[in-house]
């Protein structure tokens, strides 16, 4: 073997090891340290009470959601790819949203979401908790619907198995001379209509498929995080300073705080080793467009709704208006580079997502928007003058 072959086939045995290391390292991430971060996270918050206090961010989040989806597979049945849909449904709801109420609280902004007879640290400590409480139902739907949102599905559900099959001919002749004999019960399914049986069959089979994709590692540890929330003896134990299990949910804490720092490198080595194909401009344009304008003028315009319709139905919290406001802004979330793997998409698809998510980021400057929208809207509904 030439000099030239050797430094090729080393070349070659290189990248094949650099492949695998990214793919252990990925499977290590959305398999070990992903559900270990969300258990974590929503462990402490899921108690009886903060569901009880707190529930009318749930519907509300949902509901953003759904609206999200609705424009999403609207754009796509125009013709945008599929795995621009979780982008419009799912942004950064968590630690970009802690950032800015903590930012907003230094220069002061929050100083007229202060209501009588109540601090700055109060509000703050409050606004992380609902802040914190939106991300949990984030994490949920995202994690488990956002692999099945990213693939195209674009059979019928009923389809037959020769529906496509130009050459199938379901009428009585076949050719010139030969005749179709009458189906019996045995190849009914081979050829014409399904029967019942059939159906039944693929139905269980659909909803087969979808369970295993739901339920992936990172769903399971936040229905796990809820479990052990909501009843009082684990919750005391697990997540207060001084139970017997703390040292457990501790060590599950450190393990989880590694996913955070891997995802970057992930994203990175995505950026450097799958090109992926360039995305459109006009795509990019729409999907910022909603992202950091048309989502949260949305979500500003219901909050406004509702407490002007029903002043009552949600709890009389400035704060808590400003980040459900809030609550659908922003870039998407940086986890679907993650559920992206996990959907187990091709690798120009994957190197196109992860570019999208380093764009979007690069203008996220854009969500001072919103937020000066959403904080006059507060403050002027507030003082009667909107």
């Amino acid at each position: 073997m030439s000099g030239r072959d050797e430094e090729l086939h080393s070349l070659y045995e290189s990248a094949i090891s650099s492949f695998k290391a990214s793919i252990s390292v990925i499977l290590i991430g959305t398999t070990f340290l992903l559900p270990a971060l969300l258990f974590t996270e929503i462990g402490p918050l899921a108690t009886v009470e903060n569901l009880k206090s707190y529930g009318i961010i749930i519907p509300i989040t949902l509901l953003l959601q759904v609206v999200s989806l609705f424009v999403g597979e609207s754009s796509r049945a125009l013709g945008m790819p599929q795995h621009y849909v979780p982008m419009f449904v799912f942004n950064n709801a968590t630690s970009l949203p802690l950032l800015l109420i903590t930012a907003l609280s230094t220069t002061g902004s929050l100083d007229g979401l202060v209501p009588i007879n109540d601090t700055l640290a109060a509000v703050l400590k409050r606004g992380r908790v609902y802040i914190l409480i939106n991300s949990l139902v984030g994490n949920l739907t995202r994690f488990g619907l956002g692999p099945y949102l990213m693939k195209t599905h674009r059979e019928s559900f009923w389809a037959h198995p020769h529906h496509d099959d130009p050459d199938h001919e379901p009428a009585l002749l076949i050719s010139g001379s030969s005749i179709r004999l009458p189906e019996t019960e045995s190849d009914a399914g081979i050829s014409g209509d399904p029967t019942k049986r059939e159906k039944i069959q693929q139905a269980l089979q659909k909803a087969q498929t979808f369970v295993v994709v739901a339920l992936n590692p990172p769903l399971i540890g936040g229905f796990l995080a809820i479990f052990f929330g909501i009843i009082p003896w684990f919750h005391r134990q697990l997540f207060n300073s001084s139970g017997w299990l703390t040292p457990v949910a501790d060590s599950v804490a450190n393990v989880g705080n590694l996913y955070t720092a891997l995802q970057m490198f992930v994203l990175g080595a995505h950026l450097y080793s799958k090109k992926g194909s360039g995305s459109q401009p006009l795509l990019l344009v729409w999907l910022f467009a909603y992202r950091f304008f048309i989502a949260p003028a949305i979500a500003i315009g219901m909050i406004y709704g509702i407490r002007k319709t029903w002043p009552n139905l949600i709890d009389d919290d400035p704060i808590l208006d400003f980040v459900l406001m809030i609550s659908n802004a922003g870039p998407p979330a940086l986890t679907l580079s993650a559920i992206a793997e996990m959907a187990d998409l091709s690798a120009d698809v994957e190197g196109a997502i992860s570019r999208i998510i380093t764009l979007s980021y690069a203008v996220t400057p854009l969500i001072a928007f919103p937020v000066t929208a959403a904080l006059e809207v507060v403050r002027h509904s507030r003082d009667g003058t909107l």
